[in-house]
């Protein structure tokens, strides 16, 4: 999964949890960190495929078993848990279930995310609690759960969320999205620095504009003339973040377009 030229990552007995794994960019990373030898634990609410049909099928189809599928398909080993990223419960039991299944965790990618297009005069509140739910709180929660067992096990880690460069830019309709990807960027660069003395790496990854459902469904002014690369892409970059720990990287916003030039082998 690893381009030619690059340094692969080895995960070979690693444990990775990866939200919003059922399709797009959650579905590549899940993949490729199989590749490398991970144990992935494929975390979504999608168990149904309801894009059948659809406009976006192409782009939206998918479910935790189909990503689990696949990656077995290809001599890997994947834990499809269905999860709610807003509800307590459901992020609990996801980390309950993994430990319980492989008795590990030390890879967390916290890619779940929604979008919410609106102008702020015509924005509808339980949009806004919901985007802030999936995008900000979501992610923390998981962190909440996941850390208590990696830093028991005393292994080190890495966890890493999923960014995008609305967080440093304005878009119009986009206000609250992207303030919950500035606050998201926040969050783990302070977290960073909370448990690097347990050698866990904390970092944001920005993919770029890439080909899902998400950039197809919307209309972004603007942003035409940015190409859009296949989630694919992003395997490798994720691939090598989650081989590092505090003592190698933590607290980066790094692009994956420059994977392999200011970051990275």
């Amino acid at each position: 999964m690893c381009h030619v030229g690059r340094a692969c990552v080895n995960l070979d007995g690693k444990v990775a949890i990866v939200t919003g794994g059922s399709r797009g960019i959650g579905r590549a990373i899940c993949i490729g960190l199989a590749a490398q030898g991970a144990k992935v634990v494929v975390a979504a609410r999608t168990v149904v495929d309801e894009s059948a049909g659809s406009t976006f099928e192409r782009y939206a189809s998918g479910t935790i078993d189909d990503t689990a599928q696949r990656i077995e398909g290809q001599g890997g080993t994947a834990l499809p848990v269905a999860c709610d990223i807003t509800n307590v419960a459901d992020v609990q039991s996801l980390v309950v279930k993994t430990l319980d299944h492989y008795r590990r965790i030390d890879v967390v990618v916290t890619n779940a995310g929604i979008d919410c297009e609106s102008p702020v005069p015509d924005l509808d509140v339980d949009l806004l609690d919901r985007c802030l739910a999936v995008n900000v709180r979501g992610p923390l929660l998981l962190c909440k759960f996941a850390l208590v067992p990696m830093i028991a096990s005393g292994n080190g880690g890495s966890i890493f969320c999923i960014t995008s460069g609305s967080a440093r830019a304005y878009r119009p309709g986009r206000v609250v999205y992207s303030a919950t990807k500035a606050a998201l960027e926040r969050a783990f660069f302070s977290l960073a620095e909370e448990v690097r003395p347990h050698n866990i790496a904390v970092n944001v990854l920005e993919p770029g504009r890439v080909d899902t459902w998400m950039n197809r469904n919307g209309d972004w002014p603007g942003t035409a003339h940015i190409p859009m690369v296949q989630p694919d892409e992003i395997a490798s970059s994720a691939v090598w973040l989650a081989g590092q720990t505090a003592a190698t990287l933590t607290g980066q916003r790094v692009a994956r377009a420059e994977f392999g030039t200011t970051w990275g082998p």
